[in-house]
């Protein structure tokens, strides 16, 4: 039991500290949204939406990966603690992400007139996506930057960027948008990527200041096996984003961008908030399963403990969370978009599937087996096309947020399957029935929130939150120290005052 604890209260810890920071940034982001729902309204934040979708997948298909193949290495030079050796492996990721910046580069002004085509129907915008150019390459290098932070484990470093970075951009786009309305869209995105940016160079190059040297064939060819290692990654990326972007120009082309901005809106809601519970993965949950080599108990052990973990903590948010959603979207955005809430409630279950099946999906990241991660996204990203668009040529907004949830569950039976014959994954028995009890809830929480009588709706809908909440306590209680925490804190504050 004493090592499930400590598995439990690392989890936690780790989980507070950059979730409390999140909770910081996510309340920076409302704030943000809202005040962007207003100046440019649901066609500006579709046109948004298009444009960061085009650049994601434009630095999905040219940076090779790095971002993931390089925190491997990183922390395991960083492990035997070889400063010297760490400072030129940081040399070699940041000379071939300068490269593969400079390829998105031209890539995004070359591509330009058919994103424009593909994406918009027509090339009016295709300045617009010229203009986007120096966003994709900046957003490689920023790639580059949080890799190496990841591989040196400086949490507290990005924690403090991710609250700085956040604020910065809170307050750029609020003016920019206030200044030039929907004019601002490409001078935003620019402006939040290049603050972000700046933000995290700062944090590396405090230890080691940035060089490169990209005339170097010696140097590159030593970080030749980032790109084989990544090359899977960036296919994956490339898929991933393309079916995001076949998704926006899908909804562009039958409704208007209207419907992208609505679809984008409703999205952002249930997955940026939600994630709170999921900012630990790279940082902790990442290393340790890595650590855990060929050791398949152990490693079943780190999986089962992360998926309990976050299946406990993110059952009873995500009821709490559609019970309030008519409160929330005018509050958060405005009251024209109100039309998102069922989509949202149908979507729920799109994050609860996330909760189950991303700790599992780490374990082919874990052994370098990008084949099967390449395989995994692939199947995925073809059924979440499907599902969305079909969602919502039959069922408009509430139709692409049910496409979400059945996609996703997709995933969660592949993802198991696959991984149990791959990698010899079980699921605990506990951790299993507690995964599905909470699930049970959570639908017995949406159906509340589908509820138009407030009379039913308020005290059903109590019930069922109180219920999650409390068996979430309960197993977190007995399963960490969390409780005596609280009461040496609670002890503490006493004998100070």
């Amino acid at each position: 039991m004493g090592k499930e604890k400590d598995s439990y209260g690392q989890i936690l810890k780790y989980t507070g500290l950059l979730g409390g920071v999140q909770v910081l940034s996510v309340l920076m982001s409302i704030v943000r949204n809202k005040f962007t729902a207003v100046f440019i309204g649901p066609w500006g934040m579709g046109m948004a939406l298009v444009y960061s979708k085009a650049a994601e997948f434009l630095c999905s298909m040219t940076n090779f990966g790095l971002g993931i193949s390089a925190v491997r290495g990183l922390a395991e030079l960083s492990e035997k603690g070889d400063k010297e050796r760490v400072g030129d492996y940081i040399k070699i990721i940041r000379s071939w992400t300068l490269i593969t910046a400079l390829l998105g580069f031209v890539a995004c002004v070359v591509l330009a007139p058919v994103l424009s085509r593909r994406m918009l129907g027509d090339y009016h915008s295709t300045k617009g996506f010229l203009l986007l150019s120096p966003t994709v390459f900046m957003l490689t290098l920023l790639g580059g930057e949080m890799a190496i932070q990841k591989g040196l484990h400086l949490l507290q470093r990005m924690a403090v960027v991710s609250v700085v970075s956040a604020f910065l951009t809170m307050c750029t786009s609020i003016a920019i948008y206030a200044w030039l309305g929907i004019h601002g869209v490409l001078p935003v995105l620019l402006t939040m990527t290049a603050c972000t940016l700046a933000l995290n160079l700062r944090a590396t190059t405090r230890d080691y200041p940035y060089r490169v040297n990209i005339r170097s064939l010696h140097l590159l060819r030593r970080g030749g096996h980032l790109l084989k290692l990544g090359a899977a990654f960036t296919l994956a990326g490339i898929v991933s984003a393309a079916a995001d972007l076949v998704i926006a120009s899908f909804i562009s082309r039958t409704a208007s961008p209207h419907a992208v901005g609505l679809y984008g809106a409703c999205f952002t809601l249930i997955v940026s908030y939600a994630r709170i519970v999921f900012v630990a993965m790279d940082a902790d949950y990442y290393p340790r399963l890595s650590a855990a080599g060929e050791d398949v108990e152990h490693r079943n052990i780190i999986v089962n403990r992360q998926i309990d973990t976050l299946v406990l903590l993110m059952a009873p948010f995500l009821i709490l969370f559609s019970l309030f959603l008519p409160i929330i979207v005018p509050l958060i955005l405005t009251a024209q978009y109100m039309m998102i809430v069922p989509m949202a409630i149908y979507a729920m279950s799109y994050m609860y599937f996330k909760a189950v099946y991303t700790p599992v999906s780490y374990m082919a990241l874990a052994r370098g087996d990008s084949l099967v991660y390449l395989t995994m996204e692939t199947a995925y990203a073809l059924v979440l096309t499907a599902a969305v668009t079909g969602g919502f040529y039959y069922g408009g907004l509430p139709g692409a947020g049910l496409g979400l949830s059945v996609a996703n569950l997709f995933d969660l039976v592949a993802i198991t399957t696959v991984y149990r014959w791959r990698y010899g994954f079980r699921f605990e028995t506990k951790v299993l029935q507690r995964s599905l009890m909470q699930y049970l809830l959570l639908v017995s929480g949406l159906v509340c929130a589908m509820q138009s009588e407030l009379a039913l709706k308020i005290p059903l809908g109590a019930i069922v939150a109180s219920l999650s909440m409390w068996t979430s306590w309960n197993v977190l209680r007995r399963e960490t120290s969390i409780v005596q925490r609280l009461r040496a804190k609670l002890g503490r504050s006493s004998n100070e005052e």
